[in-house]
């Protein structure tokens, strides 16, 4: 069975390998759930499926012949599967690619908390 779910995505060059998305079930009386998903997975599985564990997504064909990703989200035990509308998925992430490009996402991240953290308990 397929239920309609509110769903937005996030993308910030600050967090440059992650896409957030956040599930809004009810979004009238809840804020949702949010999952953080590599961007690269996301982009993967649009056309091959990717992914391993908690977070899987793979090209599907859906009965209307349109091409959708589907996303798995979840432990064996509880697993949600969404389907996304892929051309809509790849427009998406081409604005993300033109925001931080596949690749250079190390020289988005700022390193400097953690190498304070080295220092700190490397001096230790």
């Amino acid at each position: 069975m397929l239920l309609p779910i509110v769903t937005s995505f996030h993308y910030s060059s600050g967090d440059p390998y992650a896409a957030r998305i956040s599930f809004h079930p009810d979004p009238d009386n809840t804020p949702g759930i949010t999952w953080y998903v590599e961007r690269d997975l996301l982009s993967v599985g649009t056309r091959a499926r990717s992914g391993t564990g908690d977070v899987q997504a793979w090209p599907a064909h859906g009965p209307d012949g349109a091409y959708h990703t589907l996303l798995q989200l979840g432990p064996p035990a509880g697993r949600a599967l969404f389907r996304v509308d892929t051309p809509g998925l790849l427009a998406w992430l081409t604005l993300t690619h033109s925001v931080v490009a596949p690749g250079s996402e190390a020289s988005h991240v700022d390193w400097q908390p953690f190498e304070r953290l080295l220092t700190e308990y490397g001096a230790q």
